[in-house]
């Protein structure tokens, strides 16, 4: 996909809706959900820190500050300001993903131990049928006589 296409894909407007429902009341619904979880993240970074978790406490605020950006994200999408966080979201994932994709090379050797070397130059011998016994061979040439 060209650049453009990803352009393209971003300005498109979100296809999925409820019944009755517009696509900024459910932008505004996520946006609330993160509100909520934040300040959920504050309220336990607080606690942490009265009871002397200060890096847990740290941690709980970089993800309520997280969280917070993201409920501005989808009420900005939500007011028209931007497009839809979610599809822009996996647009410039999979855009990343496109550019630095390496693809399968063939050219892959295993690396191999002395031991492993050493078997694998003793693979044909190994693999050799072992030679007959006295017995069949007995009973080769009898076989072979009558005929």
């Amino acid at each position: 996909m060209s650049d453009d296409d990803f352009q393209d894909m971003r300005d498109l407007k979100p296809s999925y809706t409820f019944i009755g429902t517009s696509a900024s009341d459910e932008l505004l619904a996520v946006a609330r959900i993160h509100r909520r979880e934040a300040k959920q993240m504050r309220d336990n970074a607080d606690t942490a820190a009265a009871e002397g978790r200060e890096q847990e406490a740290k941690l709980l605020r970089d993800i309520a500050k997280d969280r917070e950006e993201k409920a501005e994200e989808f009420e900005r999408a939500a007011r028209g300001e931007t497009k839809d966080p979610v599809v822009s979201e996996i647009l410039d994932d999979q855009e990343n993903v496109s550019k630095s994709y390496v693809p399968h090379q063939s050219e892959y050797v295993p690396k191999l131990t002395a031991a492993e070397k050493e078997a694998l130059a003793n693979l044909a011998e190994l693999t050799e049928p072992p030679p007959p016994s006295p017995l069949s061979r007995a009973f080769s040439w009898f076989s072979g006589k009558k005929r």
